[in-house]
């Protein structure tokens, strides 16, 4: 089979995109209310079913004030128009993954993008880094660290509804997140113009997406998208366009719960398109668990006739090796296949 074939993101997109008739947009007024209202249990048969097909859904009514959401946005505006100088001055490094990178690599090739990455205040427990933050912009810092908590408060209340659907307590992954967890925040650029054009670095190569395909490798991701199309989802051999919905949040599974879910649940491929004529942005918050978890086929989704698709991963150490692979050409990209039995 030829190279071409065998790269996912030359892969066609669909002519017909019927992924907004077919992926819910699901109220969660009643789920963050009442967890076993009549409501609410529809939201959590949605959402699993949502989970075990295209792996993500996209949710309104989820608790997070809309003045906050605007200064969230106007926030990550300012922070990518700041002078190129300040932004470098930010720049993470393979030793410490918080602050501000331009030239990113998703499997090993580079992004025409953006990001600022940065975690819980003063609690790193894989890199034992801390978050930077541009000093003369007090209320960035106040503003994100403020968004951090409100993701991880609606990731948590998520988490219960993916656990339900699993024939689970609602809390019974809880303690793999809860005051432990290291999820992280990103905010994207993606320019028009390519960031290193005209710049000679070890990664000068084309850049010609703003990510390339991949699936996200924790729990659980809360995005929220701008009004400039091009996210989009891999499945059965065709890329489809995931929209946009005023209010809503983009929610996917990741790889870590793929595996709690021994399968049953679907970490989505998923790659955003370069933007050629209009500016992007989105920011997405990686619910990810402790740094010692370890991650294995919950009890409710193994049997004889289904045993366990996967042996244990350390969640720290996979963090650890999925993150350098952002940094720079370390080999290949450590997945979740490595593990399968």
């Amino acid at each position: 089979m030829t190279p071409e074939l065998n790269d996912i993101d030359r892969q066609p997109v669909a002519k017909h995109n019927p992924v907004i008739k077919q992926v819910p947009v699901i109220d969660l007024a009643e789920l963050l209310h009442d967890s076993s209202s009549n409501a609410a249990l529809t939201a959590i048969d949605k959402i699993a079913q949502a989970c075990k097909t295209w792996g993500f859904f996209q949710v309104i009514n989820h608790g997070i004030a809309t003045t906050h959401i605007e200064e969230v946005w106007k926030q990550t505006h300012a922070l990518f128009a700041l002078p190129t100088k300040e932004k470098l001055a930010l720049m993470r490094s393979r030793q410490n993954p918080w602050g501000f990178y331009n030239h990113e690599l998703t499997k090993n090739q580079r992004d025409k993008k953006e990001v600022f990455d940065f975690t819980l205040q003063d609690f790193d427990p894989i890199y034992h880094q801390a978050n930077r933050w541009p000093r003369q912009h007090p209320q960035f810092k106040a503003t994100m660290l403020a968004h951090l908590e409100a993701c991880t408060t609606l990731g948590l209340k998520l988490l219960e509804a993916f656990c339900l659907g699993l024939n689970l307590p609602a809390r019974f992954l809880h303690p793999h997140f809860e005051g432990t967890h290291t999820g992280f925040v990103r905010l994207n650029y993606y320019p028009t113009k390519d960031p290193l054009a005209g710049i000679s670095t070890d990664h000068s190569g084309t850049a010609d997406l703003g990510i390339h395909h991949h699936t996200d490798a924790g729990g659980l991701t809360l995005l929220l998208q701008d009004h400039v199309t091009g996210l989009q989802v891999y499945r059965d051999g065709l890329w489809y366009d995931v929209p946009t919905v005023k209010g809503a949040m983009t929610v996917n599974t990741g790889d870590m719960m793929q595996v709690w879910s021994n399968d049953a649940y679907q970490a989505p491929i998923h790659r955003v398109l370069a933007m050629d004529h209009r500016e992007r942005y989105s920011i997405p918050f990686f619910l990810n668990p402790a740094a010692d978890c370890l991650v294995a086929p919950v009890p409710s989704v193994v049997d004889a006739k289904n045993p366990r698709h996967y042996k244990p991963i350390g969640w720290g150490d996979f963090r650890g090796k999925r993150s350098d692979g952002d940094f720079a050409d370390y080999g290949a990209e450590v997945q979740i296949s490595d593990y399968r039995i």
